[in-house]
């Protein structure tokens, strides 16, 4: 199995080391196998002979042009530690990393797979090799990612999306989990056993690590919105009302997140709920119902039954993990 990954200058030395770290312990584990799978042979790949990490390391790579005559099954596009959106479209957008989404375009069509995670999902976007496949991306990047790439199925509270010859990945530990899902592929067994050496733990998607009004700030309506919630967070009240007091119609006040977040108005309030409800539960004592009516719902079964709906957990399983002091 061939396997390049394929770095450009600013690469997130975390996310790099997380893949090829996880390539490592799977290959080491292999010989452990009854009927082991084949051996991943793992290229650092660039454009050069070297690429220039986030932190100033210089990475040894093989040009992408030498490897015409080893065919790569799968190719993996690390981070870029760059935070903001806007200046990671400028970054994927810019001239200079033309010939890089050049490289990706030619490698979907010659049938390899394809991999990013966190802000690299920004290069397979860009290239247009995402173009109806579902994806993710990290929770943050979601309304930028959406709004530039309206031809991707995004679902940024997911960790890990497959689609057609791709896979994406959420957040910066998540490539962890997009290294140990392409092992999977090929074994599943490895996979498992690769896990547990890494005490890799079961992450079943981002929304409990997702801040609403971080997502709210691309767009001065839905930051209002969610500062008024938030003011509001104790009272039932209708959309109607907020988009009144905003200034503006519930339509406009539904389209506008609908366009950003993917969600209605109503959801986007029962996150910022729940996000409290969520802090509470784990870091007080106080009963669901007395949580319950801090945030605005009228019992403890109405908190329980949101919770289950909307994030798969028993209130049980959320106060079985700690709050971040």
């Amino acid at each position: 199995m061939q396997l390049a990954v394929f770095v450009v200058d600013g690469v997130a030395d975390f996310g790099l080391s997380a893949v090829l770290e996880a390539f490592d312990m799977a290959d080491a584990l292999r010989a452990d196998m009854e009927r082991p799978p084949a051996e991943w042979i793992v290229h650092t790949v660039s454009l050069g002979s070297s690429a220039q990490s986030s932190r100033g390391h210089i990475i040894p790579t093989t040009p992408l042009s030498e490897l015409s005559g080893q065919p790569i099954d799968t190719m993996i596009v690390p981070a870029v530690n760059v935070l903001g959106a806007a200046a990671l479209v400028d970054l994927v957008s810019d001239a200079v990393n033309g010939p890089v989404l050049d490289r990706i375009r030619g490698a979907h069509a010659d049938g390899v797979h394809l991999a990013a995670a966190c802000t690299g999902t920004y290069f397979l976007a860009e290239a247009g090799v995402l173009d109806g496949s579902p994806a993710t991306t990290s929770w943050w990047l979601g309304p930028n990612f959406r709004n530039r790439y309206p031809r991707v199925h995004l679902d940024e509270t997911r960790i890990l999306c497959h689609g057609n010859q791709v896979t994406t990945a959420g957040a910066v530990l998540s490539h962890l989990d997009l290294a140990l899902s392409l092992v999977h592929r090929t074994s599943p067994d490895l996979a498992e056993r690769a896990s547990r050496f890494l005490a890799h733990g079961n992450r079943t998607g981002q929304w409990q690590y997702v801040i609403p009004e971080v997502m709210a700030r691309g767009n001065p309506l839905i930051a209002a919105f969610e500062r008024w919630v938030r003011e509001h967070i104790s009272d039932q009240f209708l959309i109607a009302t907020a988009a009144r007091e905003l200034g503006v119609t519930e339509r406009s006040l539904q389209r506008a997140v609908r366009a950003d977040l993917a969600m209605s108005p109503k959801d986007f309030a029962d996150d910022i709920r729940l996000e409290r409800a969520v802090y509470l539960l784990r870091s007080t004592t106080l009963t669901v119902d007395a949580i319950a009516s801090q945030v605005g719902y009228l019992s403890g079964g109405a908190l329980r039954a949101l919770i289950r709906r909307r994030r798969g957990l028993s209130v049980t399983e959320i106060r079985g993990t700690r709050a971040v002091r």
